[in-house]
Parts: C-alpha cells; sequence; structure tokens
C-alpha cells in the first residue's frame, strides 16, 4: 500500500527518508511489523517541546463558619 501523495519526512539527524503516512493491516500488526521512522532517542530531539501549562485560575476562597 502506498501513499506517496503524503510525502516524506527526511531525518536531519540520521540522513534517512521515512513516509509521513503509513498504514499497517492487523496481519502486519500481529506480526510485530513497525513502522518506519526515526529512531526513538531522536524524535524527542527532532520535535520542539510543548511549554508547560501555567495554572492561572485564581485562588479559591475559604468559606467561613
Amino acid at each position: 500500500m502506498g501513499f506517496e501523495g503524503a510525502g516524506f519526512y527526511d531525518s536531519p539527524g540520521w540522513g534517512t527518508r521515512h513516509p509521513r503516512l503509513q498504514v499497517l493491516t492487523v496481519e502486519e500488526l500481529l506480526e510485530w511489523k513497525g513502522i518506519d521512522m526515526p529512531p526513538v532517542g531522536q524524535v524527542s530531539v527532532t520535535f520542539k517541546k510543548a511549554s508547560k501549562a501555567k495554572d492561572d485560575l485564581p485562588e479559591q476562597l475559604v468559606l467561613e463558619d
């Protein structure tokens, strides 16, 4: 199955090319066929990490008796 229209991801660190869209059948999943992607260690280096969300909620007031 080819999805060449989706394009490819060129991995800058490894100089490899990986299809952007890949579809695996149930049979392929059961055979432990993996997706074509850069090494997992590179993924955290390649993509920007999102900044931490800030908790800007107002302080909750305590009701007095």
